[in-house]
């Protein structure tokens, strides 16, 4: 089997892993924002997703040898385990995170991360990886081939030199990794505004009203067109519902059921209220002997900018 893989890979070359990498979080940035990556930190991160530093894709000895043996593992083992990965990109528009996957078997719902690495493997930073991807592909268990590289770096396939891991779905790893990418993103708008900022004061706006007003910001777009929507639903109902009043009354007729709605017509009535205004202006000392004074709990009022 090993000897049918002889020579079978090619680099890999994939628009998803090196184009947009400004616009999405993917695995690799992960474990940078949860702090747990010694090569990088967040704030330079943020430096580069927002362009005040430009990345650049490193291709090196390490990269080329993982992109060669990748499909030679994938294949192996779904020959050995009568599996079906294939490789797969998941994208969420709205949480900016994208997940390019080394295997996913749709069926048994699986999800599999190749790693080939040296003699101390980092498996917090592969675990966490895994999670996002988990959570973007909906598997609910993932597996880890740890493949070790030769000191030659032969590309040979040995499956000896590979091992399994399985690594469980965890929530409360994945809630947290969603909120820290989405603080991630509230900072890096507060950078883009105020790019001198030092490390210290990307790290503390936590709780400031700057990043307050930036995350408002994020939502703003939704925001606008959701009230725009809402205000047009609003005016289509009053429209049908006074033609449906002027139909009932001419059929005479009293309740309408649809399979969601009870339509029933409210007959014309009259009321009677206290008319405050007259008798503030006839009465005023009395009216001030009854005034009493309500506490109002202080709010933000949003209003859409106008150009």
């Amino acid at each position: 089997m090993v000897g049918d893989f002889k020579g079978f890979g090619l680099q890999k070359q994939d628009d998803n892993v090196t184009k947009k990498r400004n616009v999405y979080c993917g695995g690799s940035d992960i474990p940078t924002i949860l702090g747990i990556n010694k090569y990088k930190t967040q704030f330079e991160l943020a430096k580069e997703k927002t362009g005040l530093v430009e990345r650049e894709f490193v291709s090196n000895e390490f990269v080329k040898f993982g992109n060669i043996l990748e499909p030679h593992i994938r294949d192996y083992i779904n020959a050995m385990n009568g599996t079906s990965f294939i490789e797969e990109t998941y994208i969420d528009e709205v949480k900016k995170i994208r997940s390019n996957v080394d295997g996913i078997d749709k069926e048994e719902n699986i999800l599999l991360e190749i790693k080939t690495h040296g003699a101390n493997p980092t498996l917090k930073v592969y675990e966490v990886q895994m999670q996002l991807y988990m959570y973007q592909s909906g598997a609910e268990v993932g597996w880890l081939a740890l493949y070790q590289r030769p000191k030659n770096f032969d590309t040979e396939f040995d499956a000896d030199n590979l091992k399994i891991k399985v690594i469980e779905r965890d929530e409360e790893l994945i809630a947290k990794i969603l909120d820290s990418v989405k603080l991630f993103w509230s900072r890096c708008e507060l950078l883009k505004a105020n790019p001198n900022i030092d490390e210290q004061e990307y790290l503390t706006t936590d709780n400031d009203m700057e990043l307050a007003l930036a995350k408002l910001n994020n939502l703003a777009p939704a925001l606008i067109e959701a009230k725009a929507q809402l205000k047009e639903i609003e005016h289509q109902e009053k429209e049908l519902k006074d033609y449906l009043y002027e139909q009932m009354e001419e059929n005479n007729i009293k309740k309408m059921s649809t399979p969601l709605l009870n339509v029933t017509r409210v007959l014309p009535s009259t009321s009677t209220r206290f008319d405050s205004k007259a008798f503030k202006e006839e009465h005023p000392d009395l009216h001030e002997q009854y005034l009493k004074e309500n506490q109002r709990k202080g709010y933000v009022k949003i209003t859409e900018a106008k150009e």
